[in-house]
């Protein structure tokens, strides 16, 4: 769905109005696929719908990033402990090599790369966990992270440095069969880049003072 990749890229940026007139121009379909699409970005909370009918672009709320990231710590927290307990050599080396692409891509200083195969990661942690539940309720929260990561990108080499380190930590637990430390690492991990995402958006509101 363009509109979506749009607001998850940025494109449309937050509290931005959708007029329905222009996006038939400018996507070429009708107002009936449109209304559908758009329907379906209200109720994934994408899009909010204004007191006069009238639809925006969600707004950025701190308090939303918190809500998301929290939820997101603890159900990613059990896949990485499950993770832990039934990893193969073979999901071993399939996570090595995606952290080794991580590592290249931050002496590269690769943001891009880093942002992809970090997810990578995670992505190939939810195959290996096989836990469709959680995987499902995540895959609901991750449009909303992938957009807050693409508004704020301003981590800087510091934080990029800590996450390869805890994306390295996570792996060492797993691959020594330590479900608890496992599930603590990952949690560890998605809190900072929680407090990395809420003082970028602190730095950006000040900026708009």
């Amino acid at each position: 769905m363009e509109i979506k990749q749009r607001i998850i890229s940025g494109e449309l940026a937050p509290g931005q109005p959708l007029v329905e007139e222009n996006l038939t121009n400018e996507l070429e379909i009708s107002r009936t696929p449109l209304r559908e699409a758009l329907q379906r970005l209200e109720m994934e909370e994408l899009v909010v719908r204004q007191p006069n009918g009238r639809l925006r672009v969600a707004s950025i709320s701190k308090k939303e990033v918190e809500e998301i990231f929290v939820a997101r710590s603890i159900l990613e927290g059990i896949i990485a402990g499950q993770v832990a307990k039934i990893a193969s050599e073979q999901d071993i080396q399939n996570l090595t090599d995606i952290l080794r692409m991580i590592k290249a891509g931050y002496e590269n200083s690769d943001y891009e790369e880093i942002i992809y195969y970090g997810s990578e990661f995670h992505s190939c942690l939810y195959e290996i966990s096989g836990n469709k539940t959680i995987v499902k309720i995540l895959s609901m929260l991750n449009d909303h992270i992938q957009r807050y990561r693409q508004l704020f990108q301003r981590g800087g080499q510091e934080r990029t440095a800590q996450a390869v380190i805890e994306h390295t930590e996570i792996l060492e637990k797993i691959i020594a069969k330590d479900s608890v430390a496992a599930e603590m690492a990952m949690r560890n991990h998605i809190q900072c880049s929680l407090e990395t995402l809420l003082a970028n958006i602190d730095n950006l509101q000040n900026d708009e003072q």
